[in-house]
């Protein structure tokens, strides 16, 4: 990031020591080292802050970016790969919802059939030829 070299260090570190001192050394190191762990947090909060703005702007800007999310459409492929794409996944979901209805379509007509013989088995009841009017 700032391309100091070991010379430079070195360089530092020999200043450091006369200035401050070899007692109060130590302390100095450990409060440089808490600052640069600060920044180093602050820059990395930082970018995810870009990236998140960044991918909130894409959706503003592509209003179809959740859909290629969702059909797994990417940036290289054609209009013509992107249509046979989309078609192969309505085919297949399609299928599913053939075999879904296939499923409980037979289900009813059983439940119809065994519901008509319980019909016939119930009792008639005779109101003796009184007429409902």
């Amino acid at each position: 990031m700032f391309d100091i070299g070991a010379m430079e260090l070195f360089i530092i570190a020999i200043v450091a020591l006369i200035v401050v001192g070899p007692k109060d050394l130590p302390r100095l190191l450990k409060t440089v080292g808490g600052f640069v762990r600060k920044a180093r947090d602050m820059a990395a909060e930082f970018r995810a802050g870009v990236e998140t703005l960044a991918d909130e702007v894409e959706r503003e800007v592509d209003p179809f970016h959740d859909l290629k999310k969702q059909e797994g459409i990417t940036p290289e492929m054609t209009a013509e790969d992107i249509t046979n794409h989309i078609m192969g996944n309505r085919a297949s979901e399609i299928e599913e919802q053939g075999s879904g209805e296939k499923e409980s379509g037979s289900s009813s007509k059983t439940d119809s059939v065994e519901n008509s013989k319980q019909d016939n088995k119930k009792p008639v009841e005779n109101d003796g030829g009184k007429d409902a009017s």
